[in-house]
């Protein structure tokens, strides 16, 4: 668990630190992660995991991701791993729902192999060994200097995963995490070419909410399905800069003949009170599948 912070530190930020840092127009916060702020009571424990366990549940079947065993019993695992966290991170990076969610779901499937792009500062590595000890994990990620927790059996590389060979892994028993700021509609196109059908993807911005998100690679998942069924351009302004996302697009209608399901789970902040988080599930039609004359 993370120790409390000593007085004369605290001090030092709430009367000066913070003070001159909001006179310069910043926020000057802790490091320390959401994790480390939690209930102590037994009833209020039970309530939020319980909570949690049964939105999990729900995302889960909607997702049409079979369940081995409890969500619940998934969730109180979680909550007594999580405070031995190996990474400290409280901007960027996935926070408590973010890895609870991540958790979860690579527990639920099992995989024998993961290919995760997008490594950070490597939290969401030491989630997935967590949650899949045997599992070969393939981490890919331009620059690997800012790790905090690098796992001893995993493979890392600085090449983009999709130049890489993917010989010993079966497509069948592999879950790709893509967490890379990279539009994921180009992830989904590059993962049905080599055969992947199941994919995960952080920080999938529905058309309505990327002009609050901070400018994720688009198109995401979220504008990919909705542009399939209305070819409405999506346009927003961030930062005095007008951004668009057009239906003709070629990549939407390409991703779009790939994708046979896909479910953004619920961001959970109203079960656990954390930071919101943005994990969706796509499943991919076989190889050979994707219909004829789909896409330009």
């Amino acid at each position: 668990m993370q120790t409390r912070r000593p007085i004369l530190l605290e001090r030092l930020h709430r009367r000066i630190l913070a003070p001159l840092f909001d006179r310069l127009g910043y926020d000057l916060v802790p490091a320390d992660p959401d994790w480390s702020h939690r209930p102590l009571s037994a009833p209020e424990v039970d309530r939020l995991l319980a909570n949690a366990a049964t939105i999990l549940e729900a995302d889960l079947a909607a997702a049409g991701i079979p369940v081995r065993g409890s969500v619940r019993g998934m969730v109180d695992d979680f909550w007594a791993l999580i405070p031995r966290a190996p990474v400290r991170q409280r901007r960027g990076g996935s926070g408590f729902n973010g890895a609870l969610q991540l958790y979860v779901a690579m527990r639920a499937l099992g995989p024998r192999h993961v290919i995760e792009s997008g490594v950070f500062r490597g939290l969401t590595t030491w989630v997935i060994r967590q949650a899949c000890p045997e599992a070969e994990i393939h981490c890919h990620d331009p620059d690997l200097s800012g790790l905090q927790y690098r796992d001893a059996q995993a493979r890392y590389a600085t090449t983009d995963w999709s130049h890489t060979g993917l010989r010993g892994l079966d497509p069948s028993a592999t879950v790709a995490f893509f967490d890379d700021h990279v539009p994921q509609a180009r992830r989904v196109v590059e993962a049905e070419a080599r055969g992947l059908t199941q994919l995960l993807f952080d920080d999938d911005a529905a058309g309505h909410r990327i002009h609050a998100h901070g400018g994720p690679a688009h198109p995401t998942i979220a504008m990919v399905t909705a542009l399939r069924d209305d070819p409405e351009p999506i346009r927003w302004l961030r930062n005095g800069r007008a951004f668009e996302q057009r239906s003709d697009d070629p990549l939407i209608g390409r991703a779009a003949a790939c994708i046979a399901r896909a479910h953004a789970f619920d961001d959970l902040h109203r079960a656990t009170g954390y930071s919101p988080a943005r994990l969706t599930s796509v499943t991919l039609r076989r190889s050979g599948t994707v219909p004829a004359g789909a896409g330009p």
